[in-house]
């Protein structure tokens, strides 16, 4: 799958990495908060991308049966 960088996204896990390092005062702490924040985002990212094409697929079955 082809992911597009999305620099608003990159710039917020940018700040809350900031803001990681700030509060928790330890980098590999930051460094695994951040890991499964990347891994969440990916989960639902194609979480949502399969339940579009589900429907999109769905869609063109019903439109071939109409046309039938």
């Amino acid at each position: 799958m082809k992911q597009k960088i999305n620099l608003q996204q990159v710039l917020i896990f940018i700040i809350v990495g900031g803001g990681l390092i700030y509060i928790t005062e330890s980098f590999l702490m930051s460094l695994g908060i951040l890991l499964l924040l990347f891994v969440i985002d990916y989960a639902i990212a194609d979480y949502f991308d399969t339940k579009k094409r589900k429907r999109e697929q769905q869609q063109r079955e019903t439109e071939r049966q109409q046309k039938k």
